[in-house]
């Protein structure tokens, strides 16, 4: 980068103005702005611990949706297991007691209440109670009624922890044939109502649908499962549960509070976030201060810079600020042009320096985010050795149908990325399967139908492929609504989706595979047209139809022919030297 000779005269001007202010230091109460802050610092106070609450809520919302999601895979698991022993139903169980930390066990029982498999971890072997098994029977009856049960949590002292039951119904054929019961540990989620900690003795407990404490720093207080209803908060957050709030009240012995409550996403749960008074308002009476000293300097300082600068800062600032909005839009290719010579020209020039470096890191940051997608695709398809570049053709073929449709750039971005990593969800599938030479079972092929929905949960954490994830998600779903995995219809398929969907049915009707020859290109592209409003957008079709007539469409056959007679042209016109 070129050097730039700083500009000191606006360097002269603030120490002037600061020797001038030096000069004339007034200190004015103002009652009323003082007021005011008073009252957006105690606001603040009750938004941070609702905050605080709705976090604290929310993770542990997270927790136990997790664990519910684990066990539900459990539950559609194990009708595919009817044919193994008890043996080998115990040995599934276990494998899943030791894969899933927080559970204490597992028991998987039929609906007349008998105990087919059930594991349990050692240090818990022993434990029998008769309120565990009221709890368990209540949770057993719950769930033959076709709903997932989870109880409120029971205390056990002498092993210094608690448990959630949790129940969930296993349907074969659409109707319950088990029932799935499971012990999850409150470890967990009294690590996570532990660790909220603010200022001098900040704190945060949970409470159950009935008021008792469940967890809690103090574990004296869980075990007994202290009775909390009483304390003006809790008996808000029971009244008013489906929504949060941030109250001042009196605890239970009587000392005055601030604290803020917030309810989990399901059972009745609660987080309740507190602090005493006194603590909280040591920092509000500290920043009333810093208000009054610091409002009033800050005040005048501000006014006589604004007045002194209008002229001289106010243009060059506006066409700044006007060049940045469109650089914040992504066009790198802006330039800020402010002609000052001060202290902003130099920011303006070192501005467009950095511009210039963003456009270029941007440009390569697209180019290595589309070569680690296309390797992804690319070792996905290198798992099946008759699959080889099938998502490269399908992204080739999508694209082409894209300019057919003349779809706006957004779309076509969206659509390359998903038809890139449409198969994604493979890599959930055993090779066994994928690589199977001849035709696959019912059980494998509905394996096979995970993939798409496998794909969308293994990309679902990447924030920045939210817009992606339908489009890939959906591209076995047809027109007629009798695709998978949701069954939608028409047009509430994502575009993107429905263009995969055809390219994809056309590269595999048009590559060989172990359990089929390959068809010819024309007669796929045939049947691709009749299958229009059934299992396909029929706008797509024709749109696909026109991009192979144009040759903007070429299947393997198609692309070899053309390099073979390539290959013979080149031969052909080869001089002959003797």
């Amino acid at each position: 980068m070129q050097s730039i000779r700083p500009k000191r005269r606006l360097m002269f001007q603030l120490i002037f103005l600061m020797l001038l202010i030096s000069l004339v230091p007034l200190i004015i109460s103002d009652r009323n702005l003082v007021r005011i802050n008073e009252e957006y610092l105690e606001n603040d106070l009750l938004d941070s611990h609702t905050q605080r609450a709705r976090q604290t809520a929310d993770e542990v919302s997270s927790h136990l949706r997790n664990t519910l999601e684990r066990l539900e895979i459990i539950s559609r698991l194990l009708p595919l297991t009817q044919s193994f022993s008890d043996i080998q139903k115990y040995q599934l169980l276990f494998f899943f007691l030791e894969e899933y930390k927080d559970l204490i066990s597992i028991t998987l029982m039929d609906t007349q209440k008998n105990s087919i498999a059930e594991v349990i971890r050692p240090d818990m072997s022993r434990l029998h109670l008769d309120e565990r098994e009221k709890i368990r029977d209540q949770v057993f009856e719950q769930s033959m009624q076709g709903n997932v049960s989870v109880a409120a949590p029971l205390s056990v002292p002498e092993k210094k922890t608690a448990i959630v039951t949790i129940g969930l119904p296993i349907f074969l054929d659409n109707s319950i044939n088990g029932i799935l019961l499971a012990d999850l540990s409150m470890e967990r989620i009294w690590e996570i109502v532990d660790k909220v900690s603010f200022r001098r003795s900040g704190e945060a407990y949970l409470v159950d649908r009935s008021g008792r404490l469940i967890a809690d720093k103090d574990r004296s207080r869980v075990f007994r499962q202290e009775n909390m209803k009483d304390v003006e908060i809790v008996g808000k957050y029971l009244a008013f549960g489906n929504t949060g709030g941030a109250i001042s009240f009196l605890d239970k012995d009587g000392k005055e509070m601030l604290g803020a409550y917030a309810p989990l996403d399901f059972e009745g749960w609660g987080v309740v976030v507190q602090e005493p008074r006194v603590d909280a308002y040591t920092v509000v009476a500290e920043m009333k201060h810093q208000i009054l000293v610091w409002g009033v300097i800050t005040g005048i300082l501000v006014c006589a810079i604004g007045v002194f600068f209008a002229r001289r800062i106010s243009v060059p600032i506006i066409n700044f600020t006007k060049s940045a909005l469109v650089i914040a839009q992504g066009n790198f290719k802006q330039k800020i042009s402010v002609h000052a010579k001060n202290e902003i020209g130099q920011l303006a020039e070192t501005f467009n320096y950095m511009v210039k470096q963003l456009d270029l890191y941007d440009k390569n940051m697209r180019r290595l985010f589309m070569s680690a997608i296309s390797s992804l695709a690319a070792a996905i398809d290198e798992r099946d050795p008759y699959t080889s570049g099938h998502s490269e053709r399908v992204t080739e073929y999508s694209l082409a149908i894209a300019n057919e449709m003349k779809l706006d750039l957004k779309t076509r971005e969206i659509l390359h990325i998903a038809a890139l990593l449409h198969d994604i969800g493979k890599i959930g599938i055993d090779d066994s399967i994928l690589r199977k030479p001849s035709g696959l079972s019912k059980a494998e092929y509905n394996l096979i139908k995970q993939h798409p929905e496998k794909g969308a949960n293994i990309m679902a954490p990447i924030k920045q492929l939210q817009k992606i994830i339908p489009s890939m998600r959906h591209h076995h779903e047809r027109y007629d609504g009798d695709g998978y995995p949701d069954g939608i219809i028409g047009e509430e398929i994502p575009l993107p989706a429905r263009i995969i969907a055809v390219a994809d049915t056309f590269d595999a009707m048009t590559s060989d595979r172990p359990y089929q020859i390959a068809t010819e290109e024309e007669d796929a592209v045939e049947l691709i047209k009749t299958w229009a409003s059934t299992r396909f957008d029929p706008d797509v079709c024709e749109a696909f139809a026109q991009a192979f007539n144009k040759h903007k469409i070429k299947g393997m056959k198609r692309k070899k022919l053309e390099e073979e007679e390539k290959e013979y042209n080149n031969m052909s016109v080869r001089p002959n030297i003797a």
